[in-house]
């Protein structure tokens, strides 16, 4: 499919909201109290913003738990920056201090190869760490700091590339491959998150405790976390490279972008919404566009998107996948959505509509255990990431409760992933996965054309 002209995707997606087609479970459930009001479930829109995802047969684990300040990671990640930067310096002063060019040459030659071999070694690193919280053998808080420690290494290898194009631009009848160079960027970019910075964050102390979603496949990882003011997600699926292919032009990269993200491209900004650069490997296409970012990544080889970051602000995000319980005066809603997506939760006086303070706890319902979120405040909203088993909020104020139970509603998967298409968010997959709560190369800027008009591509520039 090629990028659908602007007025076609607009009368094919009206507006981005989350939720998607699909029956909803108002079965009778036991509920964590007597009495407790079940969700009354409206139809979810079909209109989505889609996320790469992993399909529920291909799910091992998933989890959502709270993280926050600890002196133990945060001292580790102060070693990793410093360490990094202390390396750094000390190669280009071995550079820089080179008898001779031709050992100035070499020298610089040495120290890209050294971080071209350590990209492969976080390759293995960050495929090690999947598989063995997969066998249990590590919990969710040291995977997370675990994919922080490689995100952390990969960005202090990417500024000793930068510094070595740098110091290789002042080195007479000496150059380097921009390609190369670029291409290894592209590589390093696997290791990296915007999920994973923000669990540094937290660990360092310098932002509040959050919740974080982890699901895992064999090879693949998503993370998710409401942080901010905005939901943060993404996502990495070893199983849709082909390194030994590389077919795929940066052209397809757009139109293959276009159709897994029809809403989100038919949303992009009038001015530099869509970049597209290609190098190694794959493209890297970033959209800006009327309600956040999205960062995809697609495999030259496959022709697939293998990783995706997306930021949304939660004020752009709705749903009509609504559940609705009243008791004791108080009307509790919770806008559904897919398992690691934002979930709102609103509540309010039922009678005066007027928004109220009171603790919030969620549990799965397989369980019985709950855990607590935090308070929903002055505005009676308390935003967290969702669960990816049915679940149960309650709500306590005063001598009032209200419990609602409800589902996660089907992932809005990618377009144009066959393997992907599937909406089934049952817990129940092939390999029984375990669910809890717990406390530069070419660049090309594609502006939007007018309505009609196919995206257009600006001339190259290397990075």
């Amino acid at each position: 499919m090629k990028a659908l002209p602007l007025v076609v995707v607009m009368l094919l997606v009206a507006s981005p909201v989350l939720g998607a087609v699909g029956p909803t479970d108002g079965s009778s459930r036991s509920p964590a109290l007597d009495g407790a009001t079940h969700a009354q479930v409206e139809s979810p829109s079909n209109e989505t913003i889609h996320v790469l995802d992993i399909p529920s047969s291909e799910l091992v684990r998933s989890t959502v738990e709270a993280h926050h300040v600890d002196l133990g990671p945060s001292l580790d990640f102060s070693a990793l920056r410093a360490g990094g930067r202390i390396q750094t310096g000390a190669s280009l002063e071995r550079i820089e201090s080179a008898s001779d060019d031709s050992t100035r040459q070499q020298l610089i030659l040495d120290e890209l190869n050294g971080i071209e071999q350590r990209a492969i070694a976080l390759q293995s690193a960050q495929r090690s760490v999947i598989e063995r919280f997969n066998d249990d053998n590590l919990t969710a808080r040291e995977l997370l700091i675990e994919l922080a420690r490689i995100d952390a290494e990969a960005r202090a290898l990417n500024e000793r590339r930068v510094a070595l194009r740098d110091v290789t631009s002042r080195t007479s009848d000496f150059s380097i491959s921009s390609g190369r160079l670029a291409a290894l960027e592209r590589e390093l970019d696997t290791f990296t998150g915007p999920v994973r910075t923000h669990a540094v964050a937290v660990m360092t102390g310098e932002a509040d405790a959050a919740r974080f979603s982890v699901r895992t496949s064999e090879t693949g990882v998503v993370l998710s976390v409401v942080a901010d003011g905005e939901y943060v997600r993404e996502a990495y699926r070893a199983d849709l490279r082909d390194r030994d292919q590389r077919t795929v032009t940066y052209e397809e990269a757009l139109d293959i972008v276009a159709e897994n993200y029809p809403t989100i491209y038919s949303s992009r900004t009038a001015q530099n919404g869509t970049n597209v650069i290609s190098a190694g490997d794959s493209h890297r296409v970033r959209i800006n566009y009327n309600y956040g970012q999205l960062t995809a990544y697609v495999d030259t080889g496959s022709g697939r998107v293998f990783k995706e970051s997306q930021t949304r602000p939660l004020r752009s995000i709705s749903t009509t996948a609504t559940a609705t319980g009243v008791r004791d005066g108080l009307a509790l809603t919770v806008d559904r959505t897919y398992p690691g997506g934002p979930l709102r939760i609103q509540l309010n006086e039922s009678e005066t509509g007027d928004p109220v303070d009171a603790n919030v706890t969620i549990g799965l319902e397989a369980s019985q255990e709950s855990t607590l979120l935090g308070h929903t405040g002055s505005d009676g909203t308390l935003w967290t990431v969702s669960p990816s088993a049915p679940y149960t909020v309650t709500v306590i104020k005063g001598n009032s409760a209200v419990v609602l139970t409800a589902d996660p509603t089907p992932t809005p998967t990618l377009a144009a992933n066959p393997t992907d298409t599937e909406n089934d968010t049952s817990p129940t997959v092939t390999s029984t996965p375990t669910e809890s709560i717990e406390s530069p190369g070419p660049s090309r800027t594609v502006p939007q054309g007018a309505p009609g008009d196919s995206p257009t591509v600006g001339s190259p520039t290397v990075g």
